[in-house]
Order: structure tokens, then C-alpha cells, then sequence
């Protein structure tokens, strides 16, 4: 994909997430909140989180779970169920997927990269 699409789309779902914002009406509490209001908020957070962090890795999976760990992290703080040992499993199950997904270099199996090949044997 381009710069300027991927750039596009960002600032897409970055403008529905602000126009989310000013017009849907919020609840008093994320709990007291319908499902129309939650889906409305969170998936163009999760989208324009997701392409923003696309814009600078260059990775979709990556962005995604970067993403999706920070969607997690705010759910909990909203819910009040925030502390050390969550935020903590939150961040180390974001890493193992982050890591997991990386770019691999080629690692090859002896330490130099030339092999000999095999010649044909003839008698």
C-alpha cells in the first residue's frame, strides 16, 4: 500500500473517531453504556489506532495487536479493574504476540552462507 492511502485511511478513522466523539451521546459510565455506544467508540479507535501504527511499522499484524492491547488497557481503566498484575499481563501477552510476528531474518543453518553444491558424479 501507498504512504498517501495508508496516511488516508488514518486520517479517515482518525475524523470518525472525533465525529464519534462530538456526536454520539455518552453514557455515565462504560458499564451503563448500550452496545451501539460502545461499538461506536471503539471500533474506529481500534481502526485508526491500527492504521496509525501500520503508518509507522510498516507491519498489520503488529499494528493490529499494538493496537488491540491499548483497546484492552482502556477497557480495564474504564472498568476500574486496572492495576499492576493486569496491565503487566496485558503488556506481556502484547509482546509475545508482537514478537511472534516479527520480521524473522533468515537464519541459516551453518555459519556461512556459502554451501558447496553437489556435482553430478561421473565415472
Amino acid at each position: 500500500m501507498s504512504l498517501i492511502l495508508k496516511f488516508t485511511l488514518a486520517l479517515a478513522f482518525w475524523g470518525i473517531f472525533a465525529y464519534v466523539i462530538f456526536q454520539v451521546e455518552y453514557p455515565k459510565s462504560l458499564t451503563q453504556a448500550s452496545l451501539l455506544q460502545i461499538l461506536a467508540f471503539f471500533i474506529p479507535l481500534f481502526l485508526a489506532l491500527s492504521f496509525s501504527f501500520n503508518l509507522v511499522l510498516n507491519l498489520s499484524p503488529i499494528s493490529f495487536f499494538l493496537s488491540f492491547g491499548l483497546i484492552l488497557l482502556l477497557i480495564l481503566k474504564a472498568l476500574d479493574a486496572l492495576n499492576l498484575v493486569t496491565a503487566g499481563l496485558t503488556l506481556l501477552a502484547v509482546y509475545l504476540f508482537v514478537s511472534y510476528f516479527q520480521k524473522q531474518k533468515k537464519k541459516s543453518l551453518t555459519s556461512s552462507m556459502k554451501i558447496p553444491k553437489l556435482k553430478s558424479l561421473r565415472r
